[in-house]
């Protein structure tokens, strides 16, 4: 990292001249995103990615591959290298240390300006790494999961881990002030070294507002998030079942990834048992959830946790009300009564009140719901508004002058 200077001898000048002219000619604008899995960068990150390319920067992304893993192979300007070590739902020590001594060796070689690490693992093995190649990184804490949910050895030992590794990243940041709490009043990090990023940004030009309301003779709610038992699975189908025998004309639509792999995936017996008797209408799995959000009502999410959940802020930016459970990400998108309703978590009965509650207003209150989430999306959510932090902080690390005017520190207050 090319350290800032105030006063330096004319000796000590020269020095730093010569270092950051050899650094600007050997090392030119790379930056490096490493995450536990290709969907997750494509899913969430790939635009970002496209305007750092368009900027000049050469990107890196380090991750395992899957089936998103062509997508970014395909983009100009990005080169994708495979991680063979990254399992993110297993722990061994053994293969733990071969993803530390990967991650190091491709980050002395590739010698970035910075490193975004995303995910438990790219955090904790990454900021080692990078530190130890003597690289600038960045954790993002994008949600602490199911991991953080119950007081078990599991936790102890995470949080030990994110204790000490940590330490040696420049920055954590965090997507919402939950977990940014959490993290500091369980000493894991020094508050000086957290940052608030606002979310991963939602595209409001691609998701826009073309048909804010349209009457239906059904009202129809969806859920969008992996079929895991954290998104509250289980508490949609419940509320759903109660909605259905008051004899409220509702749909109840569910999509997105039977997460198999999850140990806290829903058993395949009973999930579809919920689809056969009709409580739900699974929708399968799809990279355009659009077309679903315009013919939607509500857009629920029922989580039990989250870092800052796109499908939230993706319906708002559609002009749909939101319902989802009062919990740490799900708050700083839904304001009660303003855009939607919160429900308390793990609460399958509390969530079908919120929903026969929503079934109950007027058409023009739901527009007017829809129109308050679409101007919270614009004002505070809006991917321009995430990708100027990310340039900005690019810029302060890289030696570049600031890509964007106006100070991060403003808009993050």
């Amino acid at each position: 990292m090319i350290c800032k200077y105030t006063e330096l001898r004319s000796e000590e000048f020269y020095i730093y001249s010569f270092t950051f002219y050899f650094r600007t000619m050997d090392h030119p604008k790379k930056i490096v995103f490493t995450c536990n899995t290709s969907w997750g960068i494509y899913k969430f990150r790939i635009n970002l990615i496209r305007q750092l390319i368009k900027r000049g920067y050469t990107i890196y992304v380090l991750a395992p591959e899957d089936r998103y893993t062509g997508f970014l192979t395909d983009e100009q300007g990005l080169i994708f290298i495979p991680l063979k070590h990254l399992r993110a739902v297993s722990f061994s020590l053994f293969n733990d240390l071969k993803l530390y001594n990967e991650l190091r060796r491709h980050y002395i070689s590739i010698k970035p300006w910075l490193i975004f690490h995303y995910t438990i693992k790219a955090n904790i093995y990454g900021a080692l790494a990078a530190a130890r190649a003597g690289c600038p990184s960045i954790s993002v804490i994008t949600g602490l999961g199911y991991t953080f949910l119950n007081d078990t050895w599991v936790l102890k030992v995470v949080s030990a881990m994110y204790r000490f590794s940590l330490k040696k990243a420049n920055e954590v940041w965090f997507l919402n002030n939950d977990d940014r709490d959490y993290f500091i009043s369980n000493k894991i990090i020094n508050k000086h070294k957290t940052f608030m990023l606002p979310g991963e940004g939602v595209d409001t030009h691609a998701f826009h507002c073309d048909d804010p309301y349209q009457i239906r003779s059904t009202l129809t709610f969806l859920l969008i998030g992996r079929i895991i038992k954290e998104k509250g699975i289980a508490e949609y189908v419940n509320a759903a079942r109660i909605l259905k025998q008051k004899g409220y004309a509702v749909e109840c639509q569910l999509v997105g990834i039977y997460d198999y792999k999850n140990p806290s995936s829903i058993p395949h017996k009973t999930f579809f048992n919920w689809v056969e008797s009709g409580l739900i209408t699974y929708l399968g799995s799809t990279d355009n959830v659009k077309p679903l959000i315009e013919k939607a009502d509500c857009i629920v999410l029922p989580s039990y946790r989250e870092g800052l959940p796109l499908s939230l802020l993706e319906g708002a930016s559609m002009c749909r009300p939101l319902i989802a459970a009062d919990t740490a990400g799900c708050r700083e998108v839904v304001v009660h009564g303003i855009n939607g309703f919160l429900c308390p978590e793990k609460d399958g009965e509390g969530l079908a009140i919120a929903m026969e509650e929503f079934y109950h207003l007027s058409p023009a209150e739901r527009m007017r719901m829809g129109r308050e989430a679409r101007k919270l999306a614009v004002s505070q959510f809006a991917q321009e508004k995430i990708y100027a932090i990310y340039f900005n902080k690019i810029s302060s690390y890289a030696g570049d002058r600031p890509a964007l005017k106006g100070s991060v520190n403003k808009m993050n207050r």
